[in-house]
């Protein structure tokens, strides 16, 4: 069967049905796994042990599991529970709760790549501990995490294909519908993967802007 380029033509404005939920999608995942990273990272850095060890386990947890399980398992579980969550609500919270916690690992790296002695020499001039960490490490630190922050957002927007299973009408669920009203799968998914190289394009483009002006302010 010849590929047909005008029914991806056709099809386009039926998977744009999708796209904005997951931009919405990709964009809440993205900023509050990063916000709830900064806990984590505490947490895994600090010197009271069995909170530290608590941290661990939580990330070995999260990043030794497959996502899509742990949409499951919020999903489903939540339902036993009692107060049933939405496959939208259910599928944020797992790509959160995961991608937070290998955020939390590159803030941890970026912090302990910055020498000691950039510390101290802020302990040094006078600076308590927290306000030589803030001026003096932590915009250091930031510099070097944007390029892993950018691959772990990209991550992100391809992993929210997932929520597809929880019956989320995102992108990859509304190519998975036309595809058994047509029939017409390599067509469809074709164009669905476009969709995706745009929106990741655009992702790392807005990336590397930041890490540009980053290096120029620095």
């Amino acid at each position: 069967m010849p590929f047909d380029i005008a029914l991806i033509t056709r099809i386009v404005p039926a998977l744009a049905e999708g796209l904005t939920l997951t931009l919405t999608l990709s964009a809440l995942a993205i900023v509050l796994a990063a916000a709830w990273a900064i806990p984590v990272v505490l947490g895994l850095m600090s010197r009271f042990r069995p909170l530290s060890i608590l941290t661990r386990g939580y990330i070995e947890a999260v990043r030794n599991t497959p996502v899509l399980v742990q949409m499951y398992f919020i999903f489903f579980g939540s339902a036993m529970a009692g107060f049933r969550l939405s496959g939208f609500t259910a599928g944020l919270i797992a790509l959160v709760l995961q991608n937070g916690a290998y955020i939390a690992e590159i803030y941890r790296a970026g912090i302990q790549s910055v020498s000691r002695r950039q510390m101290e020499a802020g302990l040094a001039i006078g600076l308590t501990p927290g306000a030589a960490f803030r001026i003096v490490v932590l915009p250091q630190a930031l510099r070097k995490v944007i390029p892993p922050l950018g691959n772990q957002g990209i991550v992100i927007i391809k992993d929210t294909a997932l929520v597809a299973t929880l019956s989320v009408a995102e992108l990859t669920f509304q190519a998975r519908m036309l595809a058994d009203r047509t029939a017409a799968v390599y067509e469809i998914f074709f164009a669905l993967a476009l969709f995706y190289i745009a929106i990741t394009s655009i992702f790392s483009a807005l990336m590397r802007l930041v890490e540009w002006r980053m290096r120029v302010v620095q």
